[in-house]
């Protein structure tokens, strides 16, 4: 356990609760950091067969606004590369990933859910990529997986308006695997991680890599964090910024 998450393991299956819940457990590169040790040291933990991803409260608001003010596009490209190495982490875990999603999964984190093999959210989890509201895009892979998952028209629908959708749409959508009541979502995750851990490891690693071969995405990757970076040249994005920061609807000049 740290200042940003808890790890918990009980009988083959490994849970990382992210704990910020007072700010939504919005993610910074402090968090990401912590992040990405945690799936690493699950990675390693041969009496971990399954993994849980969840937030206390919310699922993850996303990226930290108040840090991201500050970037410029160099940075802004190191923060992305960052993201993406977690989400490579959670796709390319030789273990299934769940994402108990609760609350809000906006940005980053609806992008972490989308990298996880399995969705389940709770009635009340909304999700959402809004960066276009901060004169930004997805900057942790969603324009190349939710793009996957939903096809080209859907996935333009929701990145370029930026609109957030209920758990209830997010199911018939397909983006989650299942809806639960709230106060069940985590007995039923544990359920189907419960299932998932008494399988054979090997048959299970071996057919997620497989699966994933399928959908080789590096090539959009790459340019992902290209023009995410790009945006923070623009005087578009600070717009963005400072109107989220000040609580106002935001005016962009296109410059």
């Amino acid at each position: 356990m740290n200042s940003f998450l808890k790890i918990d393991r009980k009988a083959g299956v490994g849970r990382i609760t992210l704990s910020n819940p007072d700010a939504m457990n919005v993610v910074g590169t402090g968090a990401l950091k912590a992040l990405r040790e945690a799936l690493r040291d699950i990675q390693m933990d041969s009496r971990v067969r399954a993994v849980i991803i969840t937030g206390e409260k919310h699922f993850c608001a996303g990226a930290d606004i108040k840090e991201m003010k500050t970037k410029k596009p160099e940075e802004a490209e190191a923060f992305a590369r960052l993201g993406h190495e977690i989400c490579d982490l959670i796709e390319k875990m030789g273990k299934p990933v769940i994402a108990a999603v609760c609350g809000y999964a906006l940005g980053g984190g609806c992008e972490i859910a989308l990298a996880s093999d399995i969705r389940l959210a709770s009635q009340d989890a909304k999700f959402g990529q809004p960066e276009v509201n901060l004169g930004l895009i997805p900057g942790f892979g969603g324009t190349q997986r939710l793009t996957r998952l939903l096809g080209i028209g859907r996935s333009k629908e929701l990145i370029m308006t930026g609109r957030i959708i209920t758990a209830a749409e997010a199911h018939s959508m397909g983006l989650v695997n299942d809806l639960v009541k709230n106060e069940e979502l985590l007995d039923r995750v544990y359920e189907i991680a419960g299932v998932l851990a008494q399988k054979s490891p090997i048959a299970v690693a071996e057919a997620k890599k497989l699966i994933n071969e399928t959908q080789d995405m590096e090539m959009g990757f790459e340019n992902e964090i290209a023009s995410f970076s790009k945006c923070f040249e623009t005087e578009d994005h600070k717009e963005g910024i400072r109107a989220f920061l000040e609580k106002r609807r935001p005016e962009f000049k296109n410059r």
